[in-house]
Order: structure tokens, then C-alpha cells, then sequence
């Protein structure tokens, strides 16, 4: 009897810990390098490509900054947006309608390729002066 109420009291111990593991969110890094492989994570490109291209970050942070506010790539790049806002969301609009707007939340990146040149804009909704202007030759 007192052996199954120790395997019963392992088992519980071990539910209660592996409930409080934390799970790895691919936490962005703090560097201000614009180019990182985290950027093309599976699952997480919308629009991707066979993959030939350079990977870019845009940061969207707290006091209505966007990290960097202009960006110059090739055909080909993909850019992955990242919300640094612990609390609520941010929602990315694309001027130019090359995606639906886009709910960000903390950590969580969504990323797009490029395949035709031009000058696109891309804005926060609510907040105006948070914008990234992206010119791909």
C-alpha cells in the first residue's frame, strides 16, 4: 500500500513540473543586426520563397519607435516583423495591400518575401509615427 501511494505522489510531482517548464518562444535577440536566421523560422512566412534571399528584421517597440525606419533590400529578401510589446498587440497595415493587417504579439514574428521592386510602406494602426519605409531593387 505505501508503495503505490509513493508512485502516485511521483507521478503528481512530475505533472506539477513538467506543467511549469518553460517552453522556448524564440525570444528576440537585442542586437540592432538587421539580417538573422531566426527570421525565415518555418511555418511563420506567409509569402515564402525558395529561401535565395537575405533575412531582415524590423523591430516594433514601446514610445512609438520602429527599428529601422527605413530598409533597402534585393528581390528575393524576406522581412520578418517583430513585436517587442510585452503587453497587448500591435497590428501591422501594409499600404500598398500586400497582406491582410497583421496582429503582433510579443515575439511572435511574421515575415515576408519580396519578389517585385518597389517602395513599400508600412505603418503601425493607431500609432502614425511608427512606420518602416522598405525599398527592394
Amino acid at each position: 500500500m505505501k508503495g503505490k501511494i509513493l508512485i502516485l505522489l511521483l507521478m503528481l510531482v512530475f505533472l506539477f513540473a513538467s506543467g511549469c517548464a518553460e517552453k522556448n518562444t524564440g525570444v528576440v535577440p537585442d542586437d540592432s543586426n538587421t539580417s538573422t536566421p531566426e527570421a525565415g523560422v518555418a511555418g511563420q512566412n506567409e509569402n515564402s520563397t525558395s529561401g535565395t534571399g537575405d533575412d531582415h528584421i524590423v523591430r516594433l517597440e514601446y514610445y512609438e519607435v520602429i527599428r529601422p525606419s527605413e530598409l533597402d533590400i534585393k528581390v528575393g529578401d524576406t522581412v520578418s516583423w517583430w513585436s517587442g510589446k510585452r503587453q497587448g498587440t500591435y497590428v501591422l497595415v501594409s499600404k500598398e495591400g500586400l497582406f491582410p493587417d497583421k496582429e503582433m504579439a510579443y515575439s511572435v514574428p511574421y515575415s515576408y518575401t519580396f519578389n517585385d521592386p518597389g517602395t513599400y510602406l508600412f505603418t503601425v494602426k493607431d500609432v502614425p509615427t511608427m512606420n518602416v519605409t522598405i525599398s527592394v531593387s
